[in-house]
């Protein structure tokens, strides 16, 4: 199934707002680093810098799912699942016009990581027993 023109042409131009707003943020001052005489200063920066690498992280994990969202709309791929080439609903692209995976797929991707975290916990504990 692929999304009639004007639909995907909707799903495009939301695609390239997000990718330009995402760009205009990148800013990467705050992560230099700034020496103060006092100690908590330097904490309270170190913090700061921390939180802008993060967030700079999340903006170029996000852009970088945008711009895939747009190499699929080019390919004729956009709207099907890449994990089981089903189509992702209207309304998961309509509130995240950059997924890649139906809803099924992805709570099976979100669970994954937590039963291996749950399974490495369980054989730690067993171990330590």
């Amino acid at each position: 199934m692929t999304l009639p023109h004007d639909e995907l042409e909707h799903f495009r131009r939301e695609l390239e707002a997000k990718r330009a707003d995402l760009a205009g943020h990148r800013n990467p001052e705050g992560i230099a680093i700034e020496r103060t005489p006092d100690s908590m200063d330097e904490l309270v920066l170190a913090s700061e810098r921390d939180l802008t690498v993060e967030r700079l992280n999340r903006e170029t994990f996000l852009l970088r799912q945008v711009a895939d969202a747009l190499d699929r709309i080019a390919t004729g791929e956009y709207g099907i699942c890449l994990e089981c080439e089903e189509p992702i609903s209207a309304k998961r692209l309509t509130a995240l016009p950059w997924a890649a995976l139906c809803l099924s797929c992805q709570e099976a991707a979100d669970r994954e990581p937590s039963e291996q975290t749950m399974a490495r916990r369980s054989s730690a504990i067993a171990e330590a027993a």
